[in-house]
């Protein structure tokens, strides 16, 4: 990511597209880890060290991100796979819509 940020600032473009280009970067690996931990929670545990990281990442970076990831991780409790992989799932719908992903 750092390699990446220091390859598009020697660009000569100007502006602040290439940041924004590294925050859409960002987000979109996000979501993927989110989207994944969505598909796989129905039968794994999939409380891993890149899901804190992305976590982390809403929670700070979105608004109505503490509520969110509270509500993720509260899903991530429910016992029943079945209603734990929908719970998830929609907060993945709910955070993508917040983040404008």
């Amino acid at each position: 990511m750092v390699e990446r940020k220091k390859h598009l600032a020697n660009v000569a473009f100007g502006g602040g597209w290439s940041e924004e280009l590294v925050e859409r970067e960002t987000l979109s690996r996000i979501m993927a880890t989110l989207e994944k931990a969505a598909e796989e929670c129905f039968d794994q545990d999939v409380y891993t060290r890149e899901l804190i990281d992305a976590l982390g990442f809403v929670k700070g970076k979105i608004e109505k991100g503490p509520m969110l990831v509270a509500g993720f991780q509260k899903a991530l409790l429910e016992p029943l796979p079945t209603l734990r992989q929908a719970e998830v799932q929609r907060y993945v719908g709910m955070i993508r819509d917040w983040a404008g992903a």
